[in-house]
This record gives C-alpha cells, structure tokens and sequence, in this order.
C-alpha cells in the first residue's frame, strides 16, 4: 500500500522490472504487451495502490489524438452494399450514417477506407485478416441490410462501433435513434393537431429486425394518450391489402416506415392531408415536404465517431464486457402531409 506518495509508472516499473512504457502500455491494456507481463503489471498496480493523475491521462489522450491525426491514422468503414452509389441495397438512414461518420472522421483528421464485404465474398475473417496486416485498428460497421451475426474474426485487436440493432452478434458499442421517443413524439403531435385514430403500417422485417420495438412503442404508448379512440396496425407490402386494411380501419392518420405506403395512398386517390394524415418515420426516406421523424442519422454518424476515437485514445480494444447503447433523441419535421383536423 502507499504511505500517502503518489505512485507513478517509475515505481511500477521498477517493481515489475519493465521500462516506463511498458507499464503506460500495459495499464492502457494494450496488446502490444503480452498478456502474462500486462496481468502483472496491473496487479502489481492494484498492490501498490497505483491512482492516475486525471489532470495528466486528460494530456495524454489529447496528445495520443493529435499524434494519431498527424499520423493520418485510417479508419475503416465496413459496408455490406453494393460499391455502386445507387445500390438499392443501402438504406437512405445507413447511408446518411455512413456520410456523416466520414466527415467527423475528416474533420478530425483520420483517413478513411471503405471496405466491401462483397468484394471479400463475405468472407470476415478475410477482411479483418486484411484491416490488422494494414495496421487498421479502428472499425466502424455500417449497419447490415439484413440481421447478421459476424463469426471468425479476432476482436481483440480492434476497435469497433456500429449502428442500430441488426449486428447481433458480436455485442458491440452502438449507437441508435430512440424508438419509443419517436412514437412518443408522433402521439404528442396527433394530439396537437387533432388526430385520434392512427393506423401504423410496416413492412415485418423492418420490425423484426429491431427487436420490435416499433411495435412495442406503439401500442406501448398508445395507452398512455387517452384522447386516441383506436389504434390499429399494419404488417405487409404496400399493396392491394394494405389499402383494404386502411379502408377497413377508417383511421384518420398513417403512420408509415416506408415511404411506399404514402404512394400507395396517393395512388389510390387519396388527397393528404385532406382524406388522410401521414407521418413518416424516416424524413430520408421520401421527398421533401412530407411529415416525418428525423432520426439524425448523420448525427448518429458522427457520435459512433467520437466513441470510437475515445475507444482508441485509450486503448480500449476487444469485445466490451457491457455493451454501450447510445441513444439519440428524435427531431419532428413538419411536412404538408398533416394538418389541424379541424382546419384540413
């Protein structure tokens, strides 16, 4: 134990018989140190009541962020689309994610490469093989078009952050848009306006694929706004049925996770918002000018960013022992789609 003396590395190392940096590195848990000599070090540490000097582990990971920019430390992007930009394959979310993932990481000064996993045939071993032999440590994962669990690969030499819910396994730090919030704030809006019998149509997989949250928010908060007489919902295509199932329900507003379902209304004659609201769960799914939610995807983009410098300034490689879920609050964009009830 100390007898009131700060410990500094000098002391560690000392009694460890290592070198200054081999202790800097090893209480920043790098890999670079055998993991036989970095257990060590840390109990010798935990014995010797070793505290950081917070003033200077704040100078340090400025200094390591610095050297890191100067260094033009790359940054890889992991995407599961197409190369071509047009892919249909890549959701508008994913893609305003991706976009504003690269100009944090530019502003920051890291270099940034795209990695198709197509080009790879799939292959994660491979393409991570590939990231370490290029001494890539930093990986951010755009999210899959379908949900995906990624075997084989060695997670304890990376860094790695990604988005939404799709990922399953491995459970790494991500970052989301708030589902219940959304819902929330529609109710909050339908109640403004007037709206009393709202009517959700999504297609299953987009549900599914986020633990059914949409869903379980819907109904969920519905019981929470008493002035709605009835909510009711919608699971398929926006085809024939879906416009059987609108015509059955007689709701006053749709509230849509796809943008197809408002064409389809339109298609079929309905005037918006005179006949019928609509409110769009994702603004970057459909023109401009239709109510929607902003989920900030650029935003999202952005936080994923800077949890994964934090994550690299400190060395913080591996699979986390308690999965970070950032969540990011919703933005409600007014659109010609919906108006006051009593005014439309």
């Amino acid at each position: 134990m100390s007898d009131g003396k700060r410990i500094t590395f000098s002391d560690i190392a000392h009694a460890a018989g290592v070198n200054k940096s081999t202790v800097c590195l090893a209480l920043r848990n790098d890999p670079r140190v055998k993991a036989a000599t970095r257990e060590r070090i840390l109990a010798l540490a935990e014995e010797l009541d070793y505290r950081p000097d917070t003033r200077i582990s704040q100078l340090m990971s400025y200094m390591r962020n610095v050297n890191s920019a100067q260094a033009d430390e790359v940054i890889a992007v992991i995407r599961f689309d197409e190369k071509a930009q047009s892919s249909k394959d890549e959701l508008p979310l994913f893609r305003e994610f991706r976009l504003g993932a690269r100009e944090e990481l530019h502003k920051r000064g890291y270099q940034v490469t795209d990695f198709f996993l197509r080009d790879y045939q799939l292959n994660f071993s491979r393409v991570f093989d590939v990231l370490y032999h290029r001494g890539i440590r930093g990986v951010l994962l755009t999210p899959p078009t379908q949900v995906l669990e990624i075997q084989g690969v060695d997670w304890s030499k990376f860094a790695a952050v990604t988005m939404g819910y799709r990922l399953r396994v491995p459970c790494l730090h991500h970052v989301v848009c708030n589902h219940v919030k959304i819902i929330r704030t529609i109710f909050e809006r339908m109640e403004a306006l007037g709206y009393r019998r709202p009517f959700f149509a999504y297609r299953p997989g987009r549900d599914k694929n986020v633990y059914r949250l949409w869903t379980t928010a819907f109904y969920g908060e519905g019981r929470h706004f008493p002035h709605l007489e009835r909510i009711e919902s919608y699971s398929g295509e926006s085809n024939s049925a879906f416009l059987e199932a609108v015509q059955k329900a007689q709701p006053d507003c749709v509230i849509g996770l796809s943008y197809n379902f408002c064409q389809a209304l339109v298609d079929k004659g309905y005037k918006l918002p005179e006949d019928l609201g609509f409110i769009l769960l994702d603004r970057h799914d459909g023109p401009e000018g239709i109510t929607a939610i902003d989920q900030l995807p650029s935003y999202q983009g952005r936080c994923a960013v800077r949890q994964l410098i934090s994550m690299l300034s400190s060395s913080d490689f591996g699979l986390p022992e308690n999965q970070l879920t950032l969540t990011i609050q919703p933005q409600w964009v007014e659109g010609r789609t919906t108006c006051r009830v009593s005014n439309c």
